[in-house]
């Protein structure tokens, strides 16, 4: 493993820190897929018997009973063909089958049985893994008592997740384990039992997720401690994390974390800007969410001028007028102005940070504003220009504007978002684009080792 200098440590865990506190919404979704494939591979046994024999034609029934979420039938029809044609070859996915269609149903002891013949009968059978799997899944210590002598890595964390469920000491003492070095030879375990720790664990995983976050020497384990401690939604969690900045030698007021604008993210920001942690609302496109953002006391908003530009000029179309939509009448510069002269008139100290500019033009339009955030391409045409640049924006410029308070109870700020087209749609694309980000940025922290 290489040796971290500081500059590169505090690059992961600026990125590490910053990736915690974005708000994300994750999806649990292993289990779905594995099912998905299992249904798959029922339907190319179905498919490759031609032969429309009786035990066929039940074998068959079983399955569309099972794509119809039949359980009671298709328990039923998996049944017949196990007593009735003990010699068939594909006796071994019947009983998966018709175990599958009993625990369904909540008869999970019912369930065990066939499950259990299956893996005695049938040692090398393909659907083996799968009712191991499933065994697991409803918790059966036989299989979870053995996890750490099975070669499998899926069972080895399928049983653990298990365990959490039926012996949380347990399952703990064994994610601690795992983190010895070479204390298991499967690939991903170690993360995988620290994300389930995180998922379970409580309040126990807490101090422990912070040991891993704080001093871990693989980053990949530390990047999925820091997750999950970020989904413990506790203030103390989150002082916790920004203390592992000031061990760095970063004073919290050096931190900036960036937020969706989203109503979550508003109450997010309004914690952190509390514990002295500032927030910077970004995917900000309308009043509402500005308004709202003021409220909560974030530090700064970025209200992005050349998408909210980019939006109103592809859905023109063949109409647009560059020349009547340009520059004072630019729709991203006027949000931006409409922002700012709103902060100002109702004395919030928020400041306003223009983003995600296209032009020259967008940028000199908004000469005076709080802060601006410009491309190296744009700084250069500026530094190149001769032309004189005047201040459009100030408190005394915009001091006359008509400008009408906001709402920003919830149910307002979520009426007046989604009533935006275009507010909605810019915010739901960064989004998607951020958490693509997020995977991407996991790679470029997992090179750094």
């Amino acid at each position: 493993m290489r040796q971290f200098t500081f500059p590169r440590m505090r690059t992961a865990l600026v990125a590490l820190c910053s990736m915690s506190l974005l708000a994300v919404v994750l999806v649990y979704t292993q289990h779905v897929s594995a099912i998905d494939q299992d249904i798959l591979k029922l339907n190319r046994i179905v498919q490759t018997n031609k032969v429309n024999t009786a035990a066929t034609m039940i074998f068959k029934e079983g399955r569309d009973m099972i794509e119809a979420q039949n359980w009671s039938k298709a328990a039923q029809k998996f049944n017949e063909f196990i007593k009735g044609y003990p010699k068939e070859k594909d006796v071994d996915a019947a009983l998966y089958w018709y175990g599958y269609a009993l625990q369904k149903q909540g008869l999970k002891e019912d369930a065990a049985t066939p499950l259990r013949r299956l893996i005695e009968r049938f040692p090398g059978s393909s659907w083996r893994r799968e009712a191991e799997a499933l065994l697991v899944m409803m918790g059966y210590q036989n299989i979870v008592a053995d996890f750490k002598n099975n070669d499998d890595c899926e069972i080895k964390v399928l049983a653990l997740q298990s365990l959490f469920q039926a012996d949380e000491d347990r399952a703990i003492a064994i994610v601690t384990d795992s983190l010895k070095a070479g204390s298991t030879n499967c690939p991903g375990f170690q993360s995988a039992a620290v994300s389930l720790l995180g998922s379970h664990g409580g309040a126990r995983a807490v101090p422990i997720l912070l040991d891993i976050a704080r001093g871990n020497g693989d980053l990949k384990l530390r990047l999925t401690a820091v997750k999950r401690l970020g989904e413990q939604h506790s203030e103390q969690v989150s002082d916790e994390l920004i203390k592992l900045y000031e061990d760095a030698g970063i004073k919290r007021e050096r931190v900036l974390i960036k937020l969706a604008s989203t109503w979550e993210g508003v109450r997010a920001a309004e914690v952190l800007q509390k514990e002295g942690i500032n927030c910077n609302m970004t995917l900000l496109f309308a009043p509402a969410q500005a308004a709202a953002a003021a409220e909560a006391g974030a530090k700064l908003i970025s209200p992005f001028v050349g998408r909210i530009y980019d939006w109103y000029k592809k859905s023109a179309g063949a109409e647009w007028d560059e020349v009547k939509n340009g520059g004072a009448n630019d729709p991203g510069v006027q949000s931006v102005r409409k922002i700012y002269a709103y902060y100002k008139k109702f004395g919030h100290n928020t400041e306003v940070m223009g983003a995600s500019f296209r032009t020259v033009g967008q940028i000199t339009e908004l000469a005076g504003c709080d802060l601006l955030t410009i491309s190296p391409d744009l700084l250069k045409k500026l530094a190149d220009s001769n032309d004189k640049v005047e201040r459009k924006l100030s408190p005394e410029l915009v001091a006359n504007e008509p400008i009408q308070k906001i709402a920003v109870d919830e149910p307002t700020f979520r009426f007046l978002v989604n009533d935006d087209a275009m507010a909605t749609e810019k915010l739901a694309e960064g989004i998607r684009t951020f958490a693509a980000d997020a995977v991407k940025l996991e790679k470029v922290i997992a090179a750094l080792q």
